[in-house]
């Protein structure tokens, strides 16, 4: 249907900050932009959020090839939680080739190099996190660009390369 398939995935509660993303995503429909919002997971704020956002589409828990096809489908990974401490779902959107826009807060940001494979946010900022939407809605070429290096970010994650970088930074 030509819309950029923007994607969610994880525990649906007030601490992952998903108000900013829901905001967001009003916002740029309200501009007029073609995007969908895909909300995968469960948790005490779904039900509220599924009110705000009548035009999202919630899945609810998914794993195994159900998981994989929403991580495969998406365009554009949107995380702005400032609570988590890692994030695997960060990594499995990269694994996957799929931009990802995080919040300058939380661990999350240590897996995204900014305007190369993703884009870093200001936290609790909906007008930057609508920004890094935005930018990465109306430039395919820059999304597929950015998911190509975010793959290639995930398949350089290895305990060699970790080794090789501990090695060169330290005066042994």
């Amino acid at each position: 249907n030509g819309e950029v398939r923007l994607l969610y995935v994880g525990r649906i509660s007030k601490e992952k900050d998903l108000d900013v993303l829901a905001k967001a995503y009003r916002q740029l429909r309200d501009e007029g932009l073609s995007i969908q919002l895909l909300i995968v997971g469960h948790g005490p704020y779904s039900e509220a959020l599924s009110e705000t956002l009548p035009d999202a589409i919630f899945t609810g828990y998914l794993k195994g090839k159900e998981l994989a096809t929403a991580y495969a489908s998406a365009d554009v990974f949107a995380f702005p939680s400032t609570t988590d401490t890692f994030g695997n779902v960060i990594i499995e959107a990269q694994a996957s080739g799929v931009p990802v826009i995080v919040s300058d807060s939380g661990g999350p940001k240590e897996l995204v190099e900014d305007n190369v494979n993703g884009l870093i946010t200001k936290s609790h900022d909906v007008e930057d996190f609508s920004r890094a939407i935005r930018e990465l809605v109306v430039d395919p070429a820059r999304r597929e660009r950015m998911g190509s290096r975010a793959r290639q970010s995930v398949i350089d994650r290895t305990w060699p390369a970790a080794f090789r970088k501990f090695w060169s930074i330290t005066d042994v």
